[in-house]
């Protein structure tokens, strides 16, 4: 790193630190794999003492741009796929699609079956009335990122289950086949370890971070999907955008 902290700014030392580190990443000095110095080398590099150092290495990690490996040292980590949830992108291709990544769809099990409880209240079902159930594994650039579990009301869609969906999109097809389009989509996420078949499709050890979540796709005609997920957390990001009434 040629860079050296502006001693006579006010800008903190341990800011300054961070963004020399942050852009020899964009710069593609640092790539994702390599090993930063230790704390001992950056504070005698750098001029600065160790907590500093320590700050500002804290900050890009809680970041997801540097992670620690206990006993070994600190490393630049692998890129985040981002997806954004705002506007009219409700899907996670339609999100993946928008940022020109290569998004890959393996269907783990595709049947029409009886819903649970939960699911049944979710898309408003009654006592008889079967889904679709659509599990699919996600993968961009051939890495896995995203399990998934769907299901649709089978009385709204005759035939869905025909579909392949390694190549063909969910709600696209709802879109172009039956003229569904989702108007509103109701969701949560909570940060879980990962069971031992989650971790086992996505390539993580068991226990390992995933973001879980639940959503609600609704059309015009009320509910009509309702999915669990789980997404790697180590190689997420999300991004929210709200419109705030001036009133």
């Amino acid at each position: 790193m040629t860079a050296r902290i502006d001693r006579e700014s006010p800008v903190p030392y341990y800011y300054q630190l961070r963004e020399i580190i942050r852009n020899e990443m964009v710069g593609n000095r640092l790539v994702p794999g390599d090993m930063l110095p230790s704390e001992r080398e950056l504070s005698e590099g750098f001029g600065v003492s160790r907590p500093t150092v320590r700050e500002a290495l804290d900050s890009l990690v809680l970041g997801g741009l540097l992670r620690r490996e206990k006993g070994v040292g600190t490393f630049v980590a692998d890129p985040k796929f981002q997806e954004r949830w705002s506007g009219p992108v409700v899907g996670f291709s339609d999100s993946l699609q928008t940022q020109g990544l290569a998004l890959s769809t393996r269907v783990l099990s595709l049947s029409v079956v009886s819903p649970d409880a939960q699911v049944r209240e979710d898309l408003f079902l009654g006592s008889e009335e079967k889904v679709i159930a659509l599990r699919r594994l996600r993968s961009i650039a051939a890495e896995p990122i995203l399990v998934t579990e769907s299901f649709l009301p089978e009385s709204l869609f005759p035939g869905l289950a025909d579909v392949d969906f390694t190549s063909e999109g969910l709600y696209q097809t709802l879109r172009t086949k039956y003229g569904a389009k989702i108007v509103r989509v109701r969701r949560a996420i909570e940060s879980v370890g990962a069971t031992d078949e989650i971790a086992r499709l996505l390539g993580l050890a068991p226990g390992g971070p995933v973001m879980y979540i639940e959503n609600t796709a609704y059309s015009e005609r009320g509910p009509i999907e309702f999915y669990f997920a789980w997404r790697r957390g180590d190689r997420s990001r999300f991004e929210f955008e709200y419109s705030v009434s001036s009133t």
